[in-house]
């Protein structure tokens, strides 16, 4: 189950800086209320992916591919093409994860696992734009308005103040849904999540929620 945490921290507990001195917090909450109702018009997402990792103590890059299936509220399939077969599936309360290796299905309860359900609970916030729900635990900041980008960092009693030190969200032009995460570890290692040929509002496959079905 360390495994499943391990991966959901890395995608969802993302956490730079204050706001310009003249942004007054009038203009972000304007700016969260509007993106927050872009996003809530989308209700499938169906995306490619491509992840690039940077090890900064081996100077060494790690480029995945795979692609993401949303489904509001509570449903998202996670699958890695390349270099290796893996895939994470969340459905309501049931995560299940399978993996190239060992070739076996794991599976955790939400409700048996409250922890579990905190990180579940950042997951829609961050594809649903409800990021005024997270000003509790970063504090966000307005980078560029054309194209829309926010930079976020975790509060220090937050638990993503343990992992990460900031994160960059930038938006597609028409601020329905995410273009790029990147994302700074305390560590330095540093993740870019791009997404790309996004099709949203279209009917997904079912078989994107059979965690061991080869689905694109």
């Amino acid at each position: 189950m360390k495994k499943i945490e391990t991966v959901l921290l890395l995608f969802f507990f993302l956490g730079t800086t204050c706001l310009y001195a003249s942004q007054s917090a009038k203009d972000l909450d304007t700016i969260l209320n509007a993106l927050q109702e872009k996003m809530s018009t989308v209700k499938t997402i169906q995306t490619d992916f491509i992840q690039e990792k940077n090890l900064a103590l081996f100077k060494q890059k790690l480029t995945l591919k795979g692609k993401i299936f949303i489904q509001k509220p509570g449903m998202l399939s996670w699958r890695v093409f390349t270099p290796l077969r893996y895939s994470l599936v969340i459905n309501g309360s049931q995560i299940s994860q399978w993996d190239q290796d060992t070739n076996q299905v794991q599976s955790v309860s939400l409700a048996k696992n409250p922890s579990f359900q905190t990180v579940i609970q950042q997951m829609q916030n961050w594809f649903s734009g409800t990021y005024k729900t997270m000003q509790g635990d970063y504090q966000i900041s307005l980078i560029s308005q054309q194209p829309l980008k926010l930079e976020f960092i975790p509060k220090e009693k937050s638990v993503a103040a343990n992992f990460i030190q900031r994160v960059t969200v930038l938006f597609q032009d028409d601020q329905q849904y995410i273009k790029e995460i990147n994302i700074l570890e305390k560590s330095q290692d540093s993740t870019l999540l791009e997404f790309i040929n996004a099709r949203l509002n279209q009917e997904i496959s079912p078989k994107a929620w059979e965690v061991k079905t080869d689905v694109r």
